[in-house]
């Protein structure tokens, strides 16, 4: 899969023509050439691109296999072992893979429900390289790659946790790529908006924030005079039809739940009271999570291509239209939620905004790789980029993992590692207290990432119900329903809430006190829980 490289020789100051930069979707052979010409005879962009699948890959395996479950990727394995068409926070693909893994491998160890999304970081790293060549050239293609596996929220976290955004960035650049070629090849059959389509619904499979890449597409269809024919065809509709098929389940799924999991993502964007700063604290927070440099550059990027958009009074010209449908499509996420924030009465989620952010990385590509040969920041920074968010990743591997370094790792109240710690010591404290499903067939919490963290604790056996006021998913397992009149064990943190255990209270005939449990996890204590037994459940 080796490119040739154009033998022409570059121009001098190429990559700071003014004409260049109003034509950023446009291979670049000047730079391309003296990128090329900047590296070893022997490197090819399939090389460099296979360099960085194997690194990347590497880590990411490490990483998930030496950090427990963090408290959504807990949350989902337990509710995903009640198989559904959808759930009640995200469309169903995130549930679909982690019980898939965990039935074929008979485990729910961290590294076998986390290898699914393993396997779609690598795959979304090999898309974002098919796609930034396609729209540019190889080794735009090669940074555009290497700079989101350095993005920590793309590169890592997205890359290996059991999170709805492993599948929606890997098929959102499926579609993507489909969609390039259909718009931008004469070649390409009409019928690719059918793959489209059948690729967009599966991003809106995995997560709702697919919805965009429609968005998007349209947006570029309206902008782009050369394109807006396709308006007055009916591929398009009929690629809308199949993703509307693919979704079906979730469709289905919230019209017999009354649109709870809709619901509730619309109320997070209730109107509250205004809050100017909010908007800016989101875009923050993304900056981080992309880290700030790589965040600027995007941003850049994202600029010059608007800037070339609005050169062309009569729409993007042929060479400017690429970098538009990028920018088309994750304008959505990058726009809407920090907007969201400004209203919204709930806490923001800057990872919210991420997948816009993830159109951007061709573009960064394709700048980089022209200022790659004149500009020596440019490699510090790819390569400094490389070596941060590894030394990162190796930091928190070592920091989960020897309880000498309990003073900033797991068990202190600002550590950041506590949430992937596992409560192991939950499952021998019930055989300790002598526990079992016939004199208590369930268990019960009061809040979502604690059900999460004692069902997975407690292994597929134990049902696991939640009364409270934010149970989330384990509202529709309907597992307290089925044991009204039944004992249950109740988990709560100690010391427990007067409120909560009020709360539990008025659903059982009374309370026991069993125990106080201590959790560790690598020799750190991560915290404290009371154990409970509730006396003859009632609705």
């Amino acid at each position: 899969m080796t490119h040739a490289v154009p033998a022409a020789t570059p121009v001098a100051g190429a990559a700071l023509n003014p004409t260049l930069d109003a034509s950023l979707d446009t291979p670049c052979p000047a730079s391309t050439t003296g990128l090329a010409k900047a590296l070893p005879r022997r490197i090819s962009p399939a090389i460099a691109l296979l360099a960085i699948l194997v690194g990347a890959t590497v880590l990411r395996i490490a990483f998930a296999a030496a950090t427990g479950l963090g408290n959504d990727e807990s949350y989902t394995v337990v509710t995903s072992r009640a198989v559904a068409m959808s759930y009640f926070d995200h469309p169903p693909m995130a549930w679909w893979l982690a019980r898939l893994s965990a039935w074929l491998m008979g485990s729910e160890a961290p590294a076998v429900v986390r290898a699914p999304f393993l396997v779609f970081s690598a795959l979304s790293t090999f898309l974002m390289y098919r796609l930034t060549t396609r729209l540019f050239d190889p080794w735009a293609g090669v940074l555009a790659a290497l700079m989101m596996a350095c993005a920590p929220v793309l590169g890592v976290t997205s890359a290996s946790w059991v999170l709805p955004d492993g599948p929606l960035i890997a098929f959102l650049l499926a579609a993507t790529l489909v969609l390039a070629r259909v718009l931008f090849e004469p070649d390409a059959h009409p019928a690719g908006w059918l793959l489209a389509g059948l690729l967009g619904g599966l991003a809106m499979l995995s997560k709702y924030h697919g919805v965009f890449f429609f968005a998007g597409t349209v947006l570029f269809l309206l902008t782009s005079p050369r394109h807006r024919f396709w308006l007055g065809r009916a591929w398009p509709y009929a690629g809308a039809l199949v993703a509307l098929a693919v979704v079906s389940p979730v469709v289905i799924w919230n019209i017999q739940n009354d649109f709870i999991s809709l619901s509730f993502q619309a109320s997070r964007a209730a109107a509250a009271r205004f809050q100017p700063v909010m908007p800016l604290v989101v875009i923050g927070g993304i900056a981080l999570f992309l880290t700030p440099w790589i965040w600027v550059g995007l941003v850049a990027a994202a600029v010059r291509a608007v800037r070339a958009h609005l050169r062309s009074p009569r729409g993007p010209s042929r060479r400017a239209a690429r970098s538009w449908l990028l920018v088309c499509i994750g304008c959505g996420p990058m726009l809407l939620f920090p907007l969201v924030a400004a209203w919204s009465p709930a806490k923001p989620f800057f990872h919210w905004a991420a997948p816009g952010y993830l159109m951007l990385f061709p573009l960064l590509g394709h700048l980089m790789a022209q200022r790659w040969p004149r500009h020596p920041a440019t490699r510090r920074w790819a390569f400094g980029s490389a070596i941060f968010v590894a030394t990162v990743m190796v930091a928190v591997m070592v920091l989960a993992q020897v309880p000498t370094l309990a003073a900033y790792g797991p068990g202190t109240p600002r550590d950041p590692l506590r949430e992937l710690a596992t409560w192991s010591d939950l499952a021998s404290a019930f055989q300790q207290q002598g526990l079992t499903l016939e004199r208590t067939p369930f268990v019960v919490s009061r809040i979502w990432h604690e059900g999460g963290k004692v069902g997975y604790a407690l292994g597929d056996g134990w049902p696991i119900a939640c009364i409270g006021d934010d149970c989330r998913g384990f509202r529709v397992t309907h597992v307290e329903e089925d044991h009204v009149g039944d004992d249950a064990i109740i988990v709560v943190p100690a010391p427990a809430r007067p409120e909560d255990l009020a709360q539990i209270r008025s659903h059982f005939t009374r309370l026991e006190p069993l125990a106080t449990i201590d959790l560790r996890h690598a020799g750190a204590a991560v915290g404290t829980v009371s154990i409970l037994i509730g006396r003859r459940y009632s609705r």
